[in-house]
């Protein structure tokens, strides 16, 4: 499993969350759906972080998530001792919405949080020095219901340069503003072959119980469908040493992103 994570970039745990604690978990993921959708919107796709809400929703099934030795121990046996999977702070729940199918577009994560056009060299050369540190891009997908929303493209992970084929749609306004004469079949159609166009994609099939990490720089992009019920517990795998690692990579960020106000 080690080798395979190392070079396909995810790895799932099947059946990891026991069905009592899955149980507790779905009562309390249901209320924060519903909270979601009345606080953000009908088409929101999440609510984050969760201990935000804790006059709301009872935590202590995810705090119990958090603890849960078998995760533990398969997370250190992954990856090494000192990386945690559970952080409420950080830790959201990915729903789905409820009028009509939503695309978030194809990224990578590290990439995408600058423009295209700010990407200097400073921004590459940033990226490029971080881009293989396993205490980084760690990202967690655990489905409280059955879950094929993500899709991702293994092995990716692997190289900071883009493939033919391979492009950023986070931006594209066609995946937001549709034709008013589409439907919701042609919506789910048009936003499926979307998927199916990035080279190598797959979508990423998990069992309600399945903890799914996966190496977030690789491309990776969310169908979500209305007729579908999500309830996804989403964050990252951290390490001591995230902070130090990125600090480089930040401040690039951070001149890139304010040059770009600037013109």
């Amino acid at each position: 499993m080690i080798d395979e994570y190392l070079a396909n970039g995810y790895q799932i745990f099947r059946n990891i969350i026991p069905p009592s604690l899955l149980a507790d978990l779905r009562c309390q993921a249901d209320i924060a759906r519903d909270l979601a959708h009345q606080l953000n919107g009908r088409q929101t796709q999440r609510i984050q972080p969760l201990d935000q809400y804790g006059d709301r929703i009872d935590l202590q099934p995810f705090r119990d998530y958090v603890e849960l030795p078998a995760l533990k121990d398969a997370v250190e046996a992954l990856l090494g001792p000192g990386y945690t999977h559970g952080h409420l702070h950080v830790m959201g729940l990915l729903v789905e919405p409820l009028d009509h199918p939503w695309h978030c577009g194809w990224h990578r994560d590290g990439v995408v949080e600058v423009p295209i056009a700010g990407r200097d060299q400073e921004v590459r050369d940033a990226v490029d020095e971080i881009w293989h540190d396993l205490r980084i891009f760690n990202q967690v997908n655990c489905a409280l219901y059955a879950d094929s929303c993500t899709w991702f493209v293994p092995g990716s992970h692997l190289r900071s340069f883009d493939l033919p084929g391979e492009q950023q749609t986070t931006d594209d306004a066609t995946l937001r503003n549709l034709p008013e004469e589409y439907s919701t079949v042609d919506a789910e159609r048009f936003y499926l072959e979307h998927c199916q166009q990035m080279p190598g994609a797959q979508p990423m099939h998990l069992n309600a119980g399945d903890f799914m990490i996966y190496r977030s720089h690789g491309w990776h992009t969310g169908l979500y469908l209305p007729y579908q019920p999500r309830a996804t517990i989403h964050d990252i795998v951290s390490h001591p040493d995230r902070e130090q690692v990125t600090a480089r990579w930040r401040t690039a960020q951070q001149k890139a992103r304010a040059a770009l106000e600037v013109q």
